[in-house]
């Protein structure tokens, strides 16, 4: 379990940045809840505010759409909406069903203006900050970005989590801790990212700065229900000259 008392989560969720500024790439599922006799739909979209959708994702920007879970469920583009990509998902039964989707990786230079937007919109380790600082200026940063956003929703029965508790193979993404409600385990390459900045956005919108413990675990504890969005920034900086690795990573849930 997460060793930090609930009470600094409070704290952290009272005190966080205000509403959410970054711009996140994320599913929003129609419903959190359905009872299986109906399509399952979702919206693929980047939103500057969870839980509001705000831009459409290309489909031609889409990759490696899947969804696990009971069933052979299986995700499908069905065109643009206002503002999200329309996903559908048929096939699934009763259980914690898992949409996955990821933006194709590009390159991106960031010029020295842009450098400390991007960082104070996404917390990474403060190694990884600290080789960005030692660019020499005036700085080009060169970026590879990579986003993955993952969400959930549960099949008449919430019961089976198991394909919660999976990874799915992304490079960054969350998993539920097993036989643990409130736990959330943040995974690099299949592997537990520890110490590493979380955040926590909630319904209104609110941003509240988390951290994984020595396991890689998370305890969201005594923080506000209801939808909710994790979100995870890990940056590579290069073996020698070349483009840093960013990846983005949102897991949207109804806790």
């Amino acid at each position: 379990m997460f060793e930090r008392p609930h009470r600094l989560i409070l704290l952290a969720l009272a005190m966080g940045a205000g509403t959410a500024s970054a711009h996140d790439f994320l599913l929003l599922p129609s419903a959190f809840r359905v009872d299986g006799t109906q399509p399952i739909t979702l919206q693929a979209t980047v939103a500057s505010s969870f839980p509001t959708p705000e831009i459409v994702v290309p489909a031609d920007r889409t990759e490696r759409l899947a969804a696990f879970g009971p069933g052979q469920p299986q995700l499908r583009i069905t065109g643009p909406v206002d503002k999200g990509l329309q996903l559908e998902v048929r096939g699934a039964q009763a259980g914690i069903l898992v949409a996955t989707a990821a933006i194709k990786p590009r390159d991106v230079d960031y010029a020295e203006d842009r450098i400390p937007l991007i960082l104070g919109e996404y917390r990474v380790a403060p190694a990884a900050a600290a080789a960005v600082e030692a660019l020499p200026r005036p700085r080009t940063w060169q970026v590879v970005s990579r986003r993955f956003a993952k969400a959930t929703v549960c099949v008449a029965d919430c019961r089976d989590r198991s394909a919660a508790e999976r990874p799915t193979g992304v490079a960054l993404e969350f998993v539920a801790a097993a036989g643990v409600s409130s736990t959330y385990i943040l995974l690099a390459d299949g592997l537990p990212l520890v110490n590493h900045p979380v955040d926590l956005v909630d319904r209104q919108g609110h941003r509240a700065h988390l951290a994984t413990d020595e396991k890689g675990k998370v305890d969201l504890g005594e923080a506000p229900r209801g939808p909710s969005m994790l979100f995870a920034a890990r940056l590579q900086p290069p073996a020698g000259s070349g483009r840093f690795l960013l990846d983005l990573s949102t897991f949207v849930l109804d806790r």
